[in-house]
């Protein structure tokens, strides 16, 4: 009887605004073998991203969704089991974007060997991919985060706001953060440089932000939107500054909600207080002199124990589309990862 390999495929799309595992299909194939200048990886870890969304639905012109029936797209790390490729040998740690499945079969093309430094090979899902990356364009590149700034970031504990309020924190800053429970507040003030933190589910959630966060925010890292935003905003100093990375609470919504028009209040706080908006995007930045200074940087402070990532751990390929869910439900606690293989 021939090896079996598990494979996710996308059967349809939402038929209400977040996917649940009854989008997909756990299909079994024959485990492919390599041809002439191929490899066969066998997957080991899945990335767990908000922005997995965008490719089950249609949420921009920008964003094209996989086929129904294609394997589900997804950051991943492996180890190449078998190689017929002079630039792979058996054993070889890599990740790229082969999705969810045992194994995969390629020639090479959008696979990065990873390092033997010592770290989780996960990190390169997170810490080290591009949520690590998300924050550390946005506090360096973006917000240019100084000595004294006091930094607002929402998700504090989730794979980019634990990395914003660590390197903020690095580079002198008083960092602010907002999340879904108290123990996840717990976490970001003990663990991932946050001087505060605040349950935004809490009834009293905007009235304790003003209270505490007394000299108002220099600058903001935007990753959820929705009412941790509503509450900060009008906190921003004169001359701040946002960065836009990501809009998770807008992907929950079937529709915009129907209320007031608020954007003269929004434009009227940018203009008397001068404030800079920018959107930053990773894949604007990938395989730059940038993005070469943030792995050997990132990498540094990881070793070190400068930065410290934390990993949220699903077990088997099976519970993928649970782990996808869940990260619009708030079940995670730091980065989503899926464990496949040893």
């Amino acid at each position: 009887m021939s090896a079996i390999s598990r494979r996710l495929v996308l059967k349809e799309r939402p038929r209400f605004q977040i996917p649940t595992a009854k989008c997909f299909r756990l299909e079994e194939v024959v485990i492919p073998n390599p041809g002439q200048g191929q490899i066969r990886i066998r997957t080991t870890w899945l990335g767990i991203d908000p922005n997995l969304f965008s490719k089950v639905k249609k949420v921009s012109d920008q964003s094209k969704p996989i086929a129904i029936g294609s394997v589900m797209y997804g950051a991943t790390v492996g180890r190449v089991d078998i190689s017929n490729h002079p630039d792979f040998k058996e054993g070889d740690v890599v990740h790229g974007l082969w999705g969810w499945q045992d194994y995969h079969v390629c020639d090479g093309s959008g696979i990065t060997k990873i390092s033997d430094d010592g770290l989780r090979p996960s990190y390169y899902l997170g810490a080290l991919g591009a949520a690590g990356f998300g924050a550390y364009l946005a506090v360096n590149e973006v917000l240019k985060v100084n000595q004294g700034d006091v930094v607002f970031c929402s998700a504090a504990t989730g794979a980019l706001g634990q990395i914003v309020g660590q390197l903020s924190k690095l580079k002198g800053a008083m960092v602010y953060g907002a999340a879904s429970s108290d123990e996840k507040c717990g976490l970001a003030v003990s663990e991932l440089g946050y001087k505060d933190c605040f349950n935004y589910k809490a009834p009293d959630f905007e009235r304790t932000v003003s209270d505490r966060i007394e000299s108002g925010i220099d600058a903001m890292v935007v990753s959820a939107g929705g009412k941790t935003f509503d509450a900060t905003f009008p906190m921003m100093n004169v001359g701040g500054r946002i960065a836009v990375c990501g809009l998770m609470a807008l992907y929950s919504m079937s529709q915009l909600p129907v209320t007031p028009d608020r954007s003269f209040m929004i434009l009227n706080e940018i203009l008397l207080k001068r404030l800079s908006v920018r959107g930053s995007m990773v894949l604007d930045k990938l395989n730059t002199e940038v993005h070469a200074r943030f792995m050997t940087e990132m990498t540094s402070w990881i070793i070190s124990g400068k930065i410290k990532p934390v990993e949220h751990v699903i077990e088997g390929l099976e519970n993928a589309p649970n782990a996808l869910r869940g990260i619009f439900d708030g079940e995670n606690l730091g980065k989503s990862v899926v464990h496949i293989s040893d």
